[in-house]
C-alpha cells in the first residue's frame, strides 16, 4: 500500500513541476497591437504636438512568416517650436516610461531610431521628416495564429 502512495505522489508532483514549467507565450496579437497604439499615442501626447493625424489605424491582421500575422499603427505630429533633440527625447521617453531598448540607434544624417520591448512585442521607430514634423510608426512581432 506504501508503494502505492508513493507512486501516486510522485506522479502528482511531475503533474505540478509539468504545470509550472509551461513557457510564457507572451502577448496575443491582438494585445500587442494595443499595447503599440497606446505607447505611440501616450508617447505623441507627452512630447505636446500641435496637432496629430493617424497615419495607420492598425486594427488588422497582416500576414507574415509561415502562419503568423503582425499589427502595424502610426502617426504623424506637427510642432510649432523647433527641437533637434525631439529624437533624442522621445527615445527617452520610451525607454524610461516603458522599458524600450533600443534596437537601430540614431546616425548623423539619418534623424530616426527604433526602439523595441521585447516583453509586449512591440516595435516603435521615430523620426522626424523636417524641422517641425515627426512621425512614430510602429508594429509587433511576427506572432503565431491562435
Amino acid at each position: 500500500m506504501a508503494s502505492v502512495w508513493r507512486c501516486a505522489i510522485a506522479v502528482g508532483g511531475v503533474v505540478v513541476l509539468a504545470g509550472c514549467s509551461t513557457a510564457d507565450r507572451g502577448p496575443t496579437v491582438e494585445q500587442a497591437g494595443r499595447t503599440l497604439q497606446e505607447h505611440i499615442t501616450e508617447l505623441m501626447e507627452s512630447v505636446d504636438p500641435e496637432e496629430t493625424v493617424v497615419t495607420d489605424s492598425g486594427g488588422k491582421d497582416v500576414a507574415c512568416g509561415a502562419d503568423g500575422v503582425k499589427r502595424t499603427y502610426g502617426v504623424k505630429s506637427t510642432f510649432s517650436r523647433f527641437d533637434d533633440n525631439l529624437i533624442a527625447e522621445m527615445a527617452g521617453r520610451l525607454g524610461t516610461r516603458w522599458g524600450y531598448e533600443v534596437h537601430d540607434p540614431y546616425k548623423p544624417g539619418l534623424p530616426k531610431t527604433t526602439l523595441k520591448l521585447a516583453s509586449s512585442r512591440t516595435s516603435i521607430t521615430v523620426e522626424t521628416l523636417s524641422d517641425h514634423e515627426a512621425v512614430a510608426t510602429g508594429e509587433t512581432d511576427c506572432i503565431p495564429r491562435g
